[in-house]
């Protein structure tokens, strides 16, 4: 079993490499910029190529390319070395790479995606661009989460029917208890890849799903799992996916404006004469990851009080606040969590209040 001490150990590492990856990533672009490679980059694509979208395509594919070649390393250290150091992941190497190829793949073609459009903006609207960008971002946003339960997620896990009659019955008869349309809850082959146990909710419209993995299903009584189910279940009824969607593009539209701003005084000081040259990426590149790093505690302070109101609805819908708890405990076990985090790890890195926390509300709970 494990302990508090690994669990600190293991997160400790995790952040040390999340700042040494932002570092890096930090680094790296304003290299780029200032010793002028960006626009080397350029002007090797445009040999190659004068079509305006092949130019740009090949220079992300060249920038993001070394970019991820020089991340390699600690991706392969945090993902692959520090899980089985913990005994949290049930992968072989080979199976790693290759859900990280397909996790490249998606990213590769999601930046050129983006990318591509807001150029487009950038060369057409220029006074106005991160308009149009954040109308697209708002709009792709929504596309990915539709497509997510039918599309992303078989990418890498199978879908299975959860064959436990009196559990899939508890949990239809939640569904109707809330008057929820979903109509059916899933499971995945989690432990194909993990030991981590987990539930959610995905997709929009038709393809909303609840999802469970097999690991929680095999460790986990059926009240328990029936608080999991109703936890998720208050973010339907809360709308909470499109919630944050729209809040995040909020959030978005602000940083493209904020973007307009410093790309317009770039042009200035780095000699460029465009602000649809492919060479200013970086510095939007860079202007997004750092606008997104300030941003995060807001973004984690918003989700934390979803989180909250998902658990007292699992509460008030269960009335099972002893079986709450245990789950908290076995997934706090099964996941490594730390059940009390310093006052900044959890305000940059947690997204859901810790275990000590949500354990402490269901205690309150009457």
């Amino acid at each position: 079993m494990h302990t508090e001490a690994q669990s600190k150990a293991y997160h400790k590492i995790k952040i040390y490499l999340f700042f040494l990856g932002l570092i890096l990533d930090i680094a790296i672009l304003i290299f780029v910029v200032f010793s002028g490679l960006s626009v080397q980059i350029r002007e090797f694509s445009i040999q190659l190529t004068s079509n305006f979208f092949l130019v740009n395509g090949i220079y992300i594919t060249l920038l993001g390319g070394g970019m991820y070649l020089i991340h390699f390393p600690l991706s392969v250290f945090e993902g692959f070395f520090w899980e089985h150091k913990f005994h949290l992941s049930n992968q072989k190497f080979n199976q790693w790479l290759v859900d990280e190829l397909k996790k490249l793949g998606l990213s590769y073609v999601f930046m050129l995606i983006v990318v591509e459009t807001i150029y487009v903006f950038l060369n057409r609207f220029p006074p106005n661009w991160w308009v149009g960008a954040g109308i697209f971002w708002l709009f792709l946003t929504l596309v990915l989460a539709r497509i997510m339960p039918n599309v992303i997620i078989p990418m890498f896990y199978k879908y299975s029917n959860i064959e436990n009659a009196e559990l899939r019955e508890r949990i239809l008869t939640l569904f109707k208890e809330c008057k929820v349309n979903i109509q059916n809850a899933y499971m995945i082959n989690f432990s194909s890849k993990t030991k981590k146990a987990t539930a959610f909710i995905c997709g929009l419209g038709k393809t909303r799903r609840v999802v469970l993995t097999d690991t929680l299903v095999s460790n986990f009584t059926i009240p328990e799992i029936e608080t999991v189910v109703a936890h998720e279940l208050g973010h339907y009824k809360h709308r909470d996916i499109l919630k944050i969607t729209l809040i995040n593009s909020l959030v978005i539209f602000f940083g493209f404006y904020l973007m307009d701003r410093i790309l317009k005084l770039a042009l200035v000081h780095l000699g460029l004469t465009r602000i649809d040259d492919i060479a200013f990426f970086p510095i939007l590149a860079l202007g997004m990851i750092v606008f997104g790093f300030l941003t995060t505690p807001l973004m984690n302070w918003y989700s934390r009080i979803v989180e909250v109101r998902a658990d007292r609805f699992s509460l008030e819908l269960t009335q099972k606040p002893k079986e709450f708890i245990a789950m908290m405990h076995k997934l706090a076990t099964m996941n490594l969590a730390e059940y009390e985090p310093n006052r900044f790890q959890e305000v940059w890195f947690y997204d859901h209040p810790p275990i000590a926390k949500r354990i402490k509300f269901a205690e309150n709970f009457n």
